[in-house]
């Protein structure tokens, strides 16, 4: 031991010395001492030697907390009845106290966290849980723990679920009942604190949480400092959008609680704007929860608690919010000086719901009492209230918004709220009020004022044009209304694009008015284009975009050949030409001045290769043509099933959670599986595109003039030479896509090598900034040229679907340029090590988690392991005050030259990722082994910000879906990620991102090669391990959703489920297996992730022809997945919760057994009757509700091609009553069939209409009473039921006798032919039909028999043809069996066969007997031919085939008799079926 620390060994020995002096001379000295750089440096190195024998800083600390302990006890033990200066002496003592603590802390944790979380925590709960010592030094040790405990990510991610519970009801009880000494700002800056760490990094408090706000808030109205009401509702905000996908129940009758109190607060308190904004949150919250997507009704998916007291509540916070829109617009009246005008967004989001929800009422005025937000029993309907005013509703005030005053301040409010409103629900928007609407935004238009309003109304013209797109209920009238109204909004906003204030949203206007065809554009549209009205931009070109793409280009304009005669001579000037030519910014040499503007075209950044597209459109004779090709789906929008309707602006108003309340209750139906999505080709539209060669040419010879112009300009920024090398590059691709020129040609040709020359000089600009990145101007223009490059590059990729498309961009790219970024990023990795050595510690990371192999991934991630100890954990600067500490991956630990690294980084990552499979300059293998060996050098520092960043990127962009990385190269990649995953283990967000960044590897091509056993080997381990944690509680919602998401992709990877296999303590556990686990998690939306996923079970994705199959799995697998997912959900819906959470449980888990069940019947025909019964049976065992069942069911029905759920039910309904009846439990009667789904409104009904299919599943079963009993319910007489269902019956007993006297005997077919030998005994008995009744009906019904019987048919396609099982080979490996009984073709035969034999007349066949009654035949013929008709499944089509062939075939042996006369008939039905049956085959 060093000097320096033997005496702070000796100082600190003395600090439970019973003298106070003795105590306060050792005190000062420990001050000094402890500030020593020598005893710093000695602690820090033997805290991180873990020695236990050495002095180190927790052992400092326990000797400081027995000062502290000792100094408590003198001040208790002292006489309270003392002076006021001895009580200012103590109280100054105890401040010093404090401090002394506060200072140690800081001071030991300065270089990073040394001091142990766990005892810091224990010391600063048992101080402040004494009350003594909390009175004494509350205030200091609640800042410690804010701003030196809560601060620390490594703190914060080292607190258990029990440390943050205890915690919180510690604070909430200072906060409810608080002392005369609480500083309550503080106490409430440390519950938002507390909260937000509770909600990211653990679960299961959730009850507690919603106890303490319901309280909170009860007393929010008498709180005096706003600052606290603030942080309390911050706190509320991050509670409720964390808990809100799994509480909606709770959340909304929360909300419905504190609404009034809030209410109060803005009305009465005059909150301020911070605390209005937190209020605003909360209010958006509880109407996305109450109204998800803008849902009104509850069979539409809203939910109120109590609809009325909820109806009053919008009504008062619609009163408010116009209210307060009014008081904006009369600040902004008086206000002196520059004043924003508008409203902020979230407020008139805010607006735009609450009037969606309230406009669609018949209610024009609504009477409201003034106490309405006086008190939370404002609404308990007791009294009448004295004072009432009206509240004016409709689209009415939002008329009056627009029209009573001309301020500004007045209107633009109304105008964002009515923009808002018509985009977020355009379909709530009644026809004649888009007419009022539209005239009075023309008039305002009109008016040509100035002021800030006209962009205002622009947008909510466009708004209002993509409404009117939408509309179909318009009238003729409306129509013609409109369309003159739009004639006249078109005229002037083609005058206010001269405008430089309105020209973005003049073009957005247009461009709306385009795709609506609501006018047809004039000459004067176009001359914009023609002419130097405004430059090109973003907004510009995709106004003209959608107009090639809708109407026709005129090729002549007055005035344009005017304009160019002098430069183009004696030929007029096209449209096309001047059109290129505006694009370009061309200049005719003789008019190019020296330092003149360079173009628009390089110094802005455009829409994915728009511009390129549109230049050689306009070279194409029809241009509607050529931009519908480029414009068409791409290939990955129909892999990944996207429609057009899915990727719609509207979508993107909505949240995540919206959506997953509206999947909950079944008012958005989940995305059901088609067998089969085809990939779009263009080969054939590019077939029918011609060029005209004259303005090829023309084209080129503007683009070589760019060039010259870039050329000529004295200083050309390196990003606009890049982005004109992209442009000539877009324009070569386009060309080679439609077939005018090949590839090869294209970089042969003089623009690739002008486009060459660009991206050289940008290279030769490179290779001189590399040496000069600590100037900053410098290292702007690098990171500016980057993100050039970046985004050119994946605009390639981006519109032409594949990144080998970017082959032809990367072409320009030589070695020096890829070696230079390469370079740069080694620079850039050494700056940032060199900045960061003077506040980083050493890593103290344990490799425990390398040794899974051998323990399992629990002893990997386990809690002996130790995690991060850096610096980048310890940052704890008052800014990050109550909010929590800072994330790792936040980007306020880069810095500029961090960002220019990751930038370059992830160019490169791209262009290696897409250079794959192409000959480039530079070798893309390389490139990609200095980027990982980047990581390689870094590993032992990838516990920094930035080094992580780097690898995230390396993990997310360096595996590509088209080729396949070395196994060498992979190995390399993935060789950090088993200790970054230990290492970040505790930290949710890090756990979840990198979860989401391995997806790609888990997608890429080549992974489940034999090569890549290593790979695959610490990929599964890693996701492994992540299950392992997360079965103990230590991964939130999250992090298993990102781990759902990665099990799916190796679903898809690994279907069979070869090699996805994860170990785990020596147990082997398939994903398959696992990921059903999900089905039955703690919280909704994992467990609906999981669900919406299921399809992936029971089939594989095969990509073959340009187009994507979904193979079915084996039955066996598809089997096995049934019970595996029936069962994890079943055992889901097992929960025990409090009562609180018991109805939010109910709904959501009820919504994950639908959602299960009802995919599985859509992508599993095998397993379609299973789960169908699943959801009968759930119907009984989980209370479900029917109509919410008949919603589920309806779908399911349309999406398998039923025409009704009706048709669905009853082509099941045999097998359902089967299984129904077999089931063990005296509860599964038929009175307690779930007949609801059959659209029976009661038994009677039921029993009346499907007794034929009842009564013979009874009578086989021997069950004469419950025939009895259905006879008596429906008044009928049961003999006749009997002999009604008579057909049926015989065909369920007849082909056990037939196989008994074909075949002998067998196990099953023995208890089955004893089961029917007692039927058919029961109904000889005369007490029943009698033997010589039954004789009777069945010589009469002998068509109808046959065909019941025909309908038993199914050979299994896992029997053997030998065994006179000839139909079998017309059998698919995946057809499901058919309602129950059935039997192979032999046993039918054999039946028909018996049945002849036991005719009175003995004929030679049953062929024989129905020739005697030609009637039977076509009888026959024609109910097989209308079965099939009738029938609905591709499967039973089929099967029903096979009965027709069978039965045609005995007729065809006997033909030449003359079938009783009908063998003309027979014969031509058989070939008009046959016809008809193979066109109307899909």
């Amino acid at each position: 031991m060093s000097l320096v620390l033997h005496d702070l060994y000796l100082c600190c020995r003395q600090f439970d010395n019973d003298k106070a002096t003795e105590r306060k001379k050792e005190i000062e000295k420990f001050k000094r001492l402890i500030r020593s750089p020598e005893a710093i440096e000695q602690l820090d190195r033997n805290s991180e030697s873990k020695h236990p024998k050495q002095l180190n800083w927790d052992a400092v600390f326990r000797f400081l907390q027995r000062y502290i302990q000792k100094e408590t006890e003198c001040l208790q033990a002292a006489n309270p009845n003392v002076s006021a200066t001895t009580q200012a002496n103590r109280q100054k003592k105890m401040q010093e106290i404090g401090s002394i603590m506060k200072y140690f802390i800081r001071w030991a944790n300065k270089r990073g966290p040394r001091l142990k979380c766990q005892d810091l925590l224990k010391h600063i709960m048992d101080t402040l849980q004494n009350r003594f010592s909390c009175a004494a030094y509350g205030t200091d040790y609640s800042s410690i723990l804010l701003k030196d405990i809560l601060s620390v990510r490594k703190y914060w991610c080292e607190i258990s679920q029990q440390q943050w519970s205890d915690l919180m009801n510690l604070y909430f009880k200072m906060y409810l009942r608080p002392s005369k000494d609480t500083n309550r700002v503080l106490v409430a800056r440390i519950i938002h604190t507390l909260v937000r760490g509770c909600c990211f990094q653990s679960e299961g408090l959730t009850s507690t949480l919603f106890e303490f706000f319901a309280k909170a808030m009860q007393n929010a109205r008498q709180e005096q400092v706003f600052a606290v009401i603030e942080h309390i509702m911050s706190a509320l905000n991050v509670f409720l959008n964390v808990c809100v996908m799994n509480c909606r129940i709770r959340v909304c009758k929360l909300g419905e609680e504190i609404f009034p109190t809030l209410l109060c607060i803005w009305t009465q308190k005059r909150p301020q704007d911070s605390l209005k904004e937190e209020i605003i949150e909360f209010f958006r919250l509880q109407l996305h929860a109450h109204h998800p997507k803008g849902a009104k009704t509850q069979e539409k998916g809203a939910f109120a608690a109590d609809w009325l007291k909820w109806q009053h509540l919008l009504y008062s916070l619609y009163e408010i919010i116009v209210s307060e829109v009014s008081h904006i617009g009369s600040r902004g009246k008086y206000s002196a000086g520059m004043r924003h005008v508008a409203v902020k967004d979230n407020l008139v989001d805010l607006a735009a719901d609450i009037c969606h929800q309230l406009f669609g009422q018949d209610t024009k005025v609504f009477v409201s009492s003034v106490t309405d937000v006086d008190s939370p029993q404002s609404h308990s309907h007791q009294g009448t209230p004295s004072k009432r005013r009206r509240i004016e509703l409709g689209w009415e005030v939002v008329r009056d918004g627009l029209q009573k005053s001309q301020n500004d301040f007045d209107m633009i409010p109304w105008l964002q709220i009515t923009t808002v409103l018509v985009a977020k629900y355009p379909s709530s928007v009644p026809p004649n009020e888009i007419v009022a609407i539209l005239t009075i935004l023309h008039q305002i238009l009109s008016q040509q004022r100035r002021g800030e309003r006209i962009p205002y109304v622009l947008r909510c013209l466009s708004e209002i044009a993509v409404c009117q797109r939408l509309k179909s209920t318009l009238n003729t009238a409306q129509r013609l209304d409109l369309q003159k109204l739009w004639a006249k909004i078109w005229a002037i906003t083609l005058r206010s694009i001269s405008s430089q204030q309105t020209e973005v949203e003049s073009f957005w206007l247009l461009e709306a008015i385009l795709h609506g065809s609501l006018t047809v554009p004039d000459k004067d549209f176009w001359k914009i284009f023609s002419c130097s009205t405004c430059q090109p931009s973003s907004s510009a070109v995709k106004c003209l975009s959608r107009a090639l793409a809708k109407c026709t280009l005129p090729e002549q304009l007055d005035g344009i050949a005017e304009h160019y005669l002098i430069t183009m001579g004696d030929r007029p000037q096209t449209l096309r030409e001047a059109i290129m030519r505006w694009l370009l910014g061309y200049r005719p040499e003789e008019d190019i001045e020296e330092n003149v503007e360079l173009p628009s075209v390089v110094r802005r950044d455009f829409p994915n290769q728009l511009v390129s597209q549109i230049l050689v459109v306009l070279s194409l004779k029809d241009c509607r043509a050529g931009m519908d090709f480029f414009h068409s789906p791409l290939a990955e929008s129909a892999l990944a099933g996207e429609s057009p309707a899915e990727v719609d602006k509207g979508n993107t108003f909505f949240t995540e959670t919206e959506h997953l309340f509206l999947q909950t209750t079944f008012d958005e139906t989940p995305n059901y599986s088609s067998t089969v999505v085809s990939v779009k080709k263009t080969e054939s539209v590019a077939s029918r595109i011609s060029v005209k060669h004259v303005l090829k040419n023309r084209l080129e010879e503007y683009l070589l003039a760019l060039v010259e112009c870039l050329h000529s300009a004295a200083m050309v920024p390196p990003e606009c030479q890049v982005r004109c090398a992209d442009l000539i590059i877009g324009v070569l691709r386009c060309y080679s896509d439609i077939g005018v020129t090949s590839e090869d040609d294209a970089c042969t040709s003089a623009l690739f090598q002008k486009a060459k020359s660009f991206i050289l000089d940008a290279g030769e600009y490179i290779s001189t900034a590399k040496n000069k990145l600590n100037e900053e101007l410098k290292l702007n223009s690098l990171k500016t040229m980057v993100t050039v490059c970046t985004k050119c590059l994946h605009s390639h990729t981006k519109h032409w679907a594949k990144r080998s498309s970017s082959a032809l961009f990367l072409q320009l790219f030589p070695a020096r340029f890829m070696n230079d970024l390469v370079q740069i990023c080694k620079q850039l990795i050494a700056h940032s090590g060199k900045s960061h050595n003077a506040c980083e510690a050493k890593d103290d990371i344990q490799d425990g988690f390398r040794e899974m192999q051998g323990n399992g991934s629990g002893d990997f991630f386990n809690d002996n392991d130790k995690t991060l100890e850096v610096g980048d954990y310890s940052d704890s600067s008052d800014s990050l005050v109550g909010t929590g500490a800072k994330s790792i991956l936040a980007e306020e630990n880069l810095t500029k030259h961090d960002f220019l690294l990751l930038d370059t980084l992830r160019f490169l990552c791209c262009c290696t990722a897409a250079g794959q499979v192409h000959v480039l300059s530079f070798r893309s293998s390389d490139i990609r082994r200095k980027l990982l060996m980047l990581i390689e050098e870094q590993d032992h520092s990838i516990s920094k910000s930035l080094h992580l960043h780097m690898y995230l990127i390396l993990l997310k962009e360096l595996p590509s879906e088209e080729c396949v990385l070395p196994s060498d190269d992979f190995s390399i990649l993935v060789k950090p990620l088993l200790d970054l995953c230990s290492m970040y283990r505790c930290d949710q967000e890090v756990c979840s991102v990198i979860l989401t960044h391995i997806l790609p590897l888990l997608t890429v091509q080549g992974i489940d090669s034999d090569e890549m056993t290593d790979v695959q080997g610490k990929l599964l381990k890693t996701i492994g391990a992540f299950w392992h944690l997360s079965k103990g509680g230590k991964c939130n919602a999250q992090v298993r959703a990102a781990l759902v998401r990665c099990m799916k992709a190796l679903l898809e990877k690994d279907p069979h489920s070869k090699w996805t296999v994860l170990s785990i303590r020596d147990e082997e556990f398939p994903v398959s297996d696992v990921y059903t686990e999900f089905l039955r998690d703690t919280h909704h939306q994992v467990r609906m992730l999981a669900a919406m996923s299921v399809s992936r079970l029971f089939q594989e994705v095969q990509i073959q022809d340009q187009s994507v199959q979904l193979k079915a799995l084996p039955v066996k697998l598809q089997q096995k997945a049934f019970e595996n997912a029936y069962m994890k959900v079943q055992a889901g819906m097992r929960f025990q919760n409090s009562a609180e959470e018991l109805q939010d449980e109910k709904c959501n888990r009820k919504a994950t057994l639908l959602t299960v069940i009802s995919l599985i019947m859509c992508c599993s025909p095998i397993c379609e009757k299973q789960a169908l019964f699943a959801i009968c049976q759930s119907l009984k065992e989980n209370k479900l509700d029917p109509t919410l069942v008949k919603k589920i069911l309806e779908t399911v029905s349309k999406c398998l091609t039923y025409r009704s759920l009706e048709n669905f039910m009853v082509s099941h309904l045999d097998y359902l009553i089967h299984e129904w009846l077999r089931m063990a439990d005296s509860g599964y009667n038929l009175p307690a069939f779930p007949y609801v789904l059959l659209n029976c409104s009661n038994l009677e009904e039921f029993y009346r209409s499907y007794y034929k299919i009842l009564v013979p599943h009874l009578t086989v079963n021997g069950n004469l009473e419950e025939v009895k009993s259905i006879a008596a319910c429906i008044k009928g007489n049961w003999k006749e039921l009997l002999a009604d269902c008579l057909p049926k019956i015989m065909a369920y007993i007849l082909p056990c006798f037939a196989y008994q006297d074909k075949n002998g005997s067998d196990g099953d077919m023995a208890q089955q032919r004893e089961n029917a030998s007692k039927v058919f005994d029961m109904l000889k008995e005369d007490a029943c039909l009698g033997k010589q009744q039954i004789d009777l009906l069945s010589h009469n019904s002998l068509p109808e028999i046959v065909v019941e019987l025909l309908n038993t048919l199914y050979d299994s396609p896992d029997q053997d043809a030998g065994y006179g099982i000839e139909l079998v080979k017309f059998s698919g490996a995946m057809d499901p069996a058919p309602n129950p009984p059935y039997f192979p073709s032999p046993v039918i035969r054999a039946t028909l066969e018996y049945i002849s034999s036991c005719h009175k007349e003995k004929f030679k066949s049953l062929v024989a007997i129905l020739s005697r009654n030609p009637d039977s035949i076509q009888k026959i013929l024609l109910a097989i031919s209308k079965k099939a008709v009738d029938t609905s499944s591709a499967y039973e089509k089929h099967r029903i085939l096979m009965m027709y062939r069978l039965f045609v075939n005995l007729l065809l042996k006997e033909i030449k008799d003359g079938l009783g006369g009908v063998w003309a008939f027979v014969l031509r039905d058989v070939i008009y079926s046959l016809i008809h049956h193979i066109n109307s085959w899909p």
